[in-house]
């Protein structure tokens, strides 16, 4: 037996197979392949950073909530600081129909603490997939604690502003306007300054979470609100309720459609109030929120009359004391005039022509005074144009240029028809006469930034002295003895017009019989003391139907009440020569005469 050898420890090595062989194309695909994949990748991610896709982010990120911050709203104040417009704290509730399990039972809760049906809150508690609904806006803040303290899931009490007036939501209706539920104006003064008022909301910008709640240490951004300023008008909160009511009174009882009474003093130019009213389609008469005093035209009447002497005494046509020939009717282009009440033949000065409203003695000096003459006053003293006020939708009126008067149209004209003013046109003529033929812009708002127009001298001081006396004796011997006001001197002038009907001046009914005319009535005062003129109050009653319809009978009186309270709250003093129980007539002072400064 042969031994056996000794195993080596070396290690046995096997010889490795070749290695195939690599063609250089297939390394240079490879290496191609793979720089276009990174390169790929590098776009895409460069892409998406840059240029996020929306849908991916609203897949992967936290979206932001937002809730907005409403600013306050800036208080309107009258003339003293006495606020007329406000908004205070109101409470606001909300749901998210998505956390209420039983709709019925909220709504039952809640309609005992908010004193409504509960049915009427069952739509704003349901919807689905839905995550918000109003169930209440601003109401008292005390029932929204109340609210609130029911813990209800999916209930939430949040604050809003509401708008509130302290003298009542009558108060400056058309004048002041009011705001929407979100406090946006929406008419008069709140509208027309709306951005000075409104100021910015402030926002609050919190990350939130799939299910909309707020992520704890997420992100927050506040901006704070900033408020709104405030605006003092020239209007006297107090005068302004008083000729609010008077005028209701006054229309309800003429059976009447609407009516507009303005306040204004002369000297400047500021209107103490601006009452509009009118009757509803349920025969209600109440405030309206239409500015009828702005956009409400019609033909004025014999209250134009002194813009038709002013015409005549400006021209030299005319003397005040020097009698005029003012026969029985006239005869014009076919159409016949007459005074009523009738006359024979006579003579009259001016001034008795205007005290008498005598419509022949009128158009007898606009004839003297010529129809160019005549045109020229009516615009200087700013008819056909709007006033400085500048309000929405406010009107020009209606006045033909000369070049399209024809033989009516200077007779007509002379006695206030055949055009048509606003109440604000009417109330700056009657502030142009009493302020010594200066014609200041009208106002409504204290330090308003806004207003750019400067008094202009239509008339020369005789020649408004002179119509303040005619106007005078108007209230003293003629048609406006009803505007008399104890203790001060009272200047005026009534007009009861025709306004245009079915046919021409004559009303129809639905079976097209006549049935009347459509009457305006209005007065147009100014008071005086011992420092001249010191108030002018515009009343303008339109279409009553009662006994009294005139001027004299039923605006001149209504004139005379609101003019008492006013000349009180205003703090005027009386003349210092009368006793109790008489009046007397106040003669204007008279400046140097400046010539005829009626332009062209």
């Amino acid at each position: 037996m042969k031994p056996a050898r000794p195993r080596s420890s070396a290690p046995i090595r096997h010889r490795a197979a070749p290695l195939p062989l690599v063609g250089r194309g297939r390394v240079v695909t490879v290496l191609v392949v793979l720089a276009l994949a990174l390169g790929g990748l590098v776009y895409r991610i460069v892409d998406v950073q840059a240029t996020p896709d929306p849908r991916v982010l609203e897949e992967v990120s936290n979206p932001l909530g937002e809730i907005v911050v409403p600013a306050p709203r800036g208080t309107v104040f009258d003339r003293n600081g006495r606020t007329i417009a406000l908004s205070l704290p109101a409470a606001t509730v909300v749901s998210d129909p998505r956390l209420i399990a039983d709709p019925r039972a909220v709504a039952d809760a809640l309609a005992k603490v908010m004193g409504v049906e509960a049915e009427s809150l069952l739509e704003a508690l349901q919807g689905e997939g839905v995550a918000f609904r109003y169930v209440a806006r601003q109401i008292d803040a005390e029932i929204g604690e109340q609210v609130a303290g029911l813990g209800i899931d999916g209930i939430r009490v949040i604050a809003e502003p509401r708008r509130e007036h302290p003298n009542g939501q009558c108060s400056a209706l058309a004048a002041v306007g009011r705001v929407n539920i979100d406090h946006v104006g929406m008419s008069g003064i709140e509208e027309s300054h709306d951005e000075h008022l409104s100021g910015v909301p402030g926002r609050v910008m919190k990350e939130v979470g799939v299910d909309g709640t707020t992520i704890p240490g997420g992100l927050e951004e506040v901006t704070a609100p900033t408020e709104g300023q405030d605006i003092t008008l020239t209007l006297d909160r107090n005068v302004q309720y008083r000729a609010e009511s008077v005028m209701l009174e006054a229309v309800a009882d003429a059976g009447a459609s609407s009516g507009v009474a303005l306040v204004a003093l002369p000297a400047t130019g500021e209107i103490v109030a601006m009452a509009n009213v009118a009757r509803g389609a349920n025969g209600i008469v109440d405030c309206t929120r239409h500015n009828l005093a702005a956009t409400w035209s019609y033909e004025p009447g014999s209250v134009f009359k002194p813009v038709t002497a002013a015409a005549a005494l400006s021209s030299g046509a005319v003397a005040e004391h020097v009698p005029i020939d003012v026969p029985s009717y006239l005869e014009i282009w076919e159409h016949r005039f007459v005074d009523t009440p009738t006359h024979p033949d006579t003579q009259w000065t001016p001034t008795e022509i205007v005290a008498r409203s005598s419509n022949i003695g009128t158009i007898k000096m606009a004839q003297a005074a010529g129809e160019e003459r005549l045109y020229r006053t009516m615009r200087s003293f700013g008819f056909g144009d709007r006033t400085a006020l500048h309000f929405k939708g406010e009107s020009k009126g209606i006045l033909a240029p000369l070049s399209q008067w024809n033989g009516l149209s200077l007779p007509n004209m002379a006695i206030g028809q055949g055009l048509a003013a606003t109440p604000l046109q009417v109330l700056q003529a009657y502030n142009t006469i009493a302020n010594g033929g200066v014609r200041v812009p009208l106002k409504l708002i204290v330090d308003d930034a806004d207003a750019d127009a400067e008094p202009v001298q239509v008339l020369s001081p005789d020649v408004a002295a002179t119509l303040m006396r005619m106007l005078t004796a108007v209230v003293e011997e003629g048609t406006g003895q009803q505007a008399r006001v104890e203790g001060f001197s009272m200047a005026g002038k009534t007009g009861t017009a025709w306004q245009p009907c079915d046919v021409g001046y004559e009303c129809v009914n639905e079976r097209n019989e006549l049935i009347g005319r459509h009457h305006t009535a209005t007065f147009a005062g100014v008071v005086s003391n011992d420092d001249g003129p010191v108030l002018v109050v515009l009343v303008i009653i339109d279409q009553p139907t009662g006994e009294r319809i005139s001027g004299g009978k039923l605006a001149a009186p209504t004139v005379r009440k609101i003019a008492e309270y006013a000349l009180r709250q205003l703090r005027i003093p009386a003349e210092l020569n009368t006793t109790p129980g008489e009046r007397r007539r106040a003669e204007p002072a008279l400046a140097a005469p400046a010539g005829d400064l009626a332009g062209p």
